[in-house]
């Protein structure tokens, strides 16, 4: 921008008519080159991202690359720790396997036993919960720990289990009943509510109520 300045406009115009004198704005100058620059080199006001000094936020599978540390423990809010199954194949699973697909952001964790009717008889409820949340990001997984003798489950109890209740989400042999320590097992099943981005424990439950178990999922997502 230039202007015109009143004086040397006047003695421009008193000796030569159609005279213009232009001088600089010093709005127009440039800045110093010391000037200081906001954090990250960014002009007031812009946002980061590559390319301009800004830092990318995580991915989640970078997010989930490895497993929360601890302290863990075995209450509500706690981190758990990364417990160690098997699938039907007999291939070992552990929670960080789990979380580390990112299409799940909750997990229902029940326990299971041969022996356990109740167990038996919430197979078909948690199979539709699965339906119905599968595509919010909530994964479903059952977890055996004895068979109908009492004697430690294995991937032949899981196999048969899984093809009897026609369940599509994961069922896994807890073999040395690690999630014991977290309910008193006279009171099997257990329901459990796993946040995967921070393995914290939402809610631990006795038995399985479909509509709390829903309530709970629906405020948690």
């Amino acid at each position: 921008m230039v202007r015109r300045t009143m004086p040397a406009l006047l003695l421009c115009a008193a000796l030569l008519p159609g005279c213009w004198i232009y001088t600089n704005d010093p709005a127009d100058e440039a800045p110093e080159p010391d000037a200081a620059l906001p954090l990250g080199g960014m002009a007031s006001g812009g946002a980061g991202g590559e390319g301009d000094g800004g830092v990318r936020p995580p991915t989640c599978p970078e997010r989930r690359a490895a497993y929360p540390a601890g302290p863990y423990d075995t209450g509500q809010d706690d981190v758990i720790e990364n417990l160690g199954f098997t699938d039907t194949s007999g291939a070992p699973v552990d929670l960080q396997s789990l979380r580390a697909d990112c299409t799940w952001k909750l997990a229902v964790v029940t326990t299971s036993a041969g022996w356990c009717t109740a167990c038996r008889e919430e197979q078909p409820k948690l199979q539709a919960l699965f339906d119905d949340y599968e595509r919010r990001g909530v994964v479903v997984i059952v977890t055996l720990f004895e068979d109908d003798n009492y004697e430690p489950a294995d991937t032949r109890l899981a196999e048969g289990w899984r093809d009897r209740y026609d369940l599509t989400f994961p069922v896994l042999v807890d073999e040395d009943f690690v999630l014991g320590d977290y309910y008193d097992r006279n009171q099997t099943p257990m329901t459990m509510l796993l946040d995967l981005e921070t393995m914290q424990i939402r809610r631990v439950m006795n038995g399985y109520v479909d509509a709390d178990v829903r309530s709970l999922v629906d405020t948690l997502l």
